[in-house]
């Protein structure tokens, strides 16, 4: 239903609430409190703590402008008992207009102790003196500047919330049948959300915000499982060529690490098996993943089977192609390579021998999706890197062969919590040793102060042989943010000293100069390479053990441990520099990060630092943000919504045919198409 139709929004308000994401009374509905307040006890202002959530009913005793770089109105509120700061960044010339000295006012907020006492934006009522207090639990939601700026403050809003309830007909879509809320004994998603505007008591809000998590994750496990059963149904047994497999393992020029044995081998099981066979491959950064995937390979097209090999870079695909081919050559199976950038004439013949089933393997970026792409007998695909992929690109590939193989591998470690649910129809295969040999790398923190310091260490060290990245988070000049950019610290090194060669990488250069410069940098010819993000995967030089991460707060903690998995690639000790201002707010984050290698520990602090939406890229962002669920706060609550998912799918409540088409109507089409991918 539209705004306009809710009496006291004019079409000023209707705007501002448009500008605030408001376009709906169902968008308002989920404009949940933040926080509730209870209104049942006033804090004396001589009883009030640091941090403390606080009630004070006062009389304004005086106020001021104080002005300066940043200005702000302070108004002192006392009580009899003591004073307390009313400080306003915000807004400060209307409130110098309306707390008068000698007007009763009640201040609800969070007290704060810098040089005394004080709450930064208090909400406010103004109470003639004659007004008693009135107490209850009172919600408190989030005031964007352009609603305020509308004069749609707390008390706007809660009289609002009154007006949506009582309208007759109210609803909200796509919600759970009645059959299963009653089975599950909850409340429909409407009642709960009136819980949470109007509780009658924390524990009913509480209880409100409990509920409508358990609604919401329900139809995400449940396809889930359904996903997982639907496996089972399928696939066939397979003869896989271990001769294949032992032979490339005598000719690597290293053994297989304890890790990299047992996932071979139970990748080589399941590919074996009767049924389909999809698997999540979790090694972090350096554990030999590609050694793995390359083994499993063999196994399939030894046994005359096509093998689809898709990465997210051409840098990465080239070098897989590199790696790869000598095994294959030696096998005498045939490998080819498909990229964007292939020629027509090379592309045509990469097509039709892939068809008649000449080529054996391929290994490609997003090229693979073509439709003029087309296989003899694909029974076998491999996702490296598989975040940066959507879902239907994926289920693309798949469609390709007749239900085949699947084995997706991530070098960004999954926490538990998100591996039992997005990837819950996946076997989880975990590598965490590296290859013998290497040394940890030695992360530090470096103030922005000691910039030409770091610089002459780097020179020192290069003109000693020694390679470094030097990363930074923008191509082109950041005007307004201040992000530094790669010609603008390119330009800085090379200023800094003529006895170094310095080169740059970034997303935006042709493929060609690109690789010219990262072949010159593992040649020695180019000492410091000034890249971007482009540097994160696909990239292994050994002689490089220095990395230099300007402004690390702009990058997530994931995000940091890839870039930093570029060096420490020898059998040198290799160190990864975080410069960041002493002052900022992020280095608490950063020097938790700097503290351990460990992927998967990163990844939990990752989740719990940026949301889940932020760990896997852009591309499937959706697919991990909940409304309600939290990924970290919540995780007791997946184990137990998976169990009720497998009771519904068994029909153990036995609900009738009607019920049961309801259910699975619920559950299987959402509004945003169920970018899960959990079909």
């Amino acid at each position: 239903m539209d705004l306009s139709s809710l009496p006291g929004l004019g079409p000023k308000r209707v705007r501002a609430l448009n500008e605030a994401g408001y376009r709906s009374i169902v968008d308002l509905l989920y404009n949940v409190p933040r926080d509730w307040v209870d209104r049942t006890r006033i804090t004396p202002i001589a009883d009030c703590k640091p941090d403390a959530k606080v009630i004070l009913i006062g009389h304004i005793a005086r106020a001021g402008m104080i002005r300066g770089r940043k200005s702000r109105f302070t108004a002192y509120l006392d009580d009899g008992t003591g004073q307390m700061s009313l400080v306003f960044f915000r807004g400060a010339n209307h409130w110098a207009k309306n707390l008068t000295v000698g007007s009763r006012w009640m201040a609800i907020g969070k007290v704060n102790d810098y040089r005394g006492l004080q709450i930064v934006h208090p909400e406010l009522q103004h109470m003639e003196e004659e007004t008693a207090f009135e107490g209850g639990i009172v919600p408190v939601y989030s005031i964007s500047e352009v609603l305020r700026e509308s004069r749609m403050e707390q008390k706007f809003f809660r009289n609002l919330y009154a007006q949506i309830f009582k309208m007759p007909n109210l609803s909200v879509p796509n919600g759970c049948p009645k059959e299963l809320t009653e089975y599950m004994g909850l409340k429909p998603v409407l009642e709960n959300l009136r819980r949470l505007h109007f509780p009658v008591s924390f524990g009913d809000a509480m209880q409100g915000r409990l509920q409508l998590k358990k609604l919401e994750l329900l139809p995400f496990c449940l396809r889930m499982a359904k996903r997982r059963r639907s496996l089972a149904l399928r696939g066939r047994e397979r003869a896989i060529d271990q001769g294949a497999v032992m032979k490339a393992r005598a000719e690597l020029p290293y053994t297989l690490t304890d890790g990299q044995d047992k996932a071979l081998a139970q990748i080589l099981e399941g590919l074996h098996g009767k049924k389909q066979f999809h698997a999540l491959l979790q090694g972090d950064v350096g554990s030999g993943k590609t050694a793995v995937a390359m083994l499993a390979m063999l196994a399939v097209c030894g046994a005359h089977e096509q093998c689809a090999f898709m990465v997210p870079t051409d840098i990465l695909a080239r070098q897989h192609y590199v790696t790869l081919k000598p095994f294959f050559d030696a096998a005498g199976l045939r490998i080819s390579l498909l990229l964007g950038a292939t020629g027509t004439v090379e592309r045509r013949s990469i097509v039709s021998e892939l068809q008649m089933g000449l080529t054996h393997a391929v290994i490609g970026t997003h090229a693979l999706f073509s439709k003029d792409v087309l296989f003899e007998k694909l029974t076998f695909v491999i996702i490296d890197e598989q975040h940066r992929f959507g879902v239907n690109q994926r289920e693309a590939l798949l469609a390709k062969g007749n239900y085949p193989d699947l084995l997706v591998m991530s070098a960004t470690p999954i926490p538990r919590s998100l591996a039992m649910t997005f990837y819950g129809d996946l076997t989880s295969i975990v590598m965490r040793e590296k290859p013998p040999g290497r040394m940890p790398i030695k992360t530090r923190l470096v103030e922005s102060e000691k910039r030409e310091d770091m610089k002459a260490f780097i020179l020192k060290e290069a003109l000693g042989g020694n390679r470094c990245y030097w990363v930074v988070s923008r191509v082109e000049i950041d005007s307004e943010g201040g992000a530094l950019s790669v010609g603008e610290v390119k330009e800085e090194l090379q200023s800094f000293s003529p006895e170094w060669k310095v080169g740059a990488v970034h997303g935006q250069m042709d493929d060609g100069e690109r690789d010219r410069v990262l072949a010159a940098f593992a040649a020695g010819t180019i000492h410091v390479i000034v890249a971007t993000t482009v540097i994160e995967v696909g990239v292994n030089i050994p002689a490089a053990n220095l990395m230099v991460i300007d402004q690390p707060e702009r990058f997530g903690l994931a995000q940091l441990h890839q870039l930093r998995g570029r060096v420490g690639r020898g059998q040198a000790q290799a160190w990864c520099f975080l410069m960041c201002e002493q002052s900022n707010t992020a280095r608490e984050r950063l020097a938790g990060f700097a503290g351990t290698e460990d992927g998967f520990e990163i990844a939990e602090m990752d989740m719990r630092d940026r949301g889940a939406g932020n760990l896997e890229g852009s591309e499937q962002s959706g697919a991990w943000v909940f409304r309600w669920f939290d990924w970290i706060e919540d995780q007791n609550l997946i184990q137990k919504m998976l169990d009720l998912s497998e009771e519904i799918l068994d029909n153990k409540p036995d609900f009738d045919l009607t019920a049961r088409e309801k259910i699975q109507t619920w559950y299987s089409e959402l509004p945003e198409g169920n970018d899960d991918g959990i079909h």
